[in-house]
């Protein structure tokens, strides 16, 4: 080949190829430069039985294959336990964590703990936010205990009778959305009672009649309300939030009159991205409160709900 030809033909697609590398390079650094070195993240759970959140889960596991992080479950041996959270969080930063989820079951009672993470590891929580931590992931838990209330309202009358069932403590995500649907229901003229307990107790319970509607305000006191109201012949009206296969078996059956729901895949992994950027010091992106949907029976099976009910891996 003749140097003009070379020079011609051959050094412009060089040149070129030497360009796209760069452009590539520019838009996509994560998918070109090297695999992130691994990162060991802890996932401290608010309920003994993860099962509540297994499609959370399932966007952990995801992100963690995605971004060359290694997770560790830990679950309390009972559920909503702060003390043994405490203790667990504890360990794992002394053990040399270098990034934390926590479902935290009692903000005031974690706070110090919290705060001496959060100096050592990057520290993310889920369901329930919090000071001084990298972050949260979820939804605004005060604005989806108004819908729920807003919900009711729909099926109780003016004077009639809402019953709330309680959180293990108040000082939770959990507990936000009831202090909201509370004083919603208050406010419309609706009487307000409380439940705490198991389904055989609820359904006891609501067999005296005088309840029109419940509400229940995350995945496991739900499934835990439509066991109890699907031994009444008559029972009340059933509202809650969580998206797990037993609450779209109330939907589809009946015993749930509407839920509030998030993507929980996608919560989980938010969740790990966020608190892996931080733990490698990378930008990142500012954390906005995560949408729900309204989700009742005759619209369960629309695409977009079908997603939130039986998601399936990205």
């Amino acid at each position: 080949m003749s140097g003009r030809r070379f020079t011609r033909w051959v050094l412009p697609l060089l040149m070129l190829g030497v360009l796209l590398l760069l452009l590539l390079l520019v838009l996509y650094p994560a998918q070109i430069q090297r695999r992130p070195e691994l990162l060991e993240m802890s996932v401290i759970a608010r309920e003994a039985d993860g099962s509540a959140w297994a499609t959370a889960r399932q966007g952990m596991e995801q992100a963690a294959a995605d971004l060359n992080v290694e997770l560790r479950f830990l679950y309390p041996g009972q559920s909503d336990s702060a003390q043994e959270q405490e203790q667990l969080l504890r360990r794992e930063v002394e053990s040399g964590a270098s990034a934390i989820l926590l479902f935290p079951a009692d903000r005031e009672a974690l706070a110090q703990e919290v705060r001496a993470a959060s100096s050592r590891a990057a520290l993310v929580t889920l369901e329930t936010d919090m000071a001084d931590t990298a972050g949260y992931v979820g939804v605004d838990n005060a604005a989806l205990g108004e819908a729920l209330g807003r919900a009711a309202l729909n099926g109780v009358p003016s004077g009639g009778t809402v019953l709330l069932v309680t959180a293990a403590s108040q000082r939770s995500g959990v507990g936000d959305r009831l202090t909201a649907a509370e004083a919603l229901l208050q406010a419309e003229g609706r009487e307000v009672r409380y439940f705490a307990g198991t389904a055989d107790a609820l359904t006891e319970a609501l067999s005296q009649g005088g309840i029109q509607a419940v509400i229940a305000f995350e995945a496991s006191s739900l499934e835990r309300s439509a066991a109890a109201v699907s031994r009444l012949e008559d029972p009340p009206l059933l509202y809650g939030a969580g998206s797990t296969a037993a609450i779209a078996a109330g939907l589809e059956q009946g015993r749930i009159t509407s839920i509030l729901a998030q993507n929980a895949f996608s919560t989980g992994y938010l969740a790990v991205e966020s608190a892996a950027r931080t733990a490698r010091r990378e930008t990142a992106e500012a954390l906005e409160p995560l949408p729900f949907f309204t989700v009742r029976r005759e619209n369960m099976y629309e695409p977009e709900h079908q997603k939130l009910l039986f998601p399936v891996t990205w």
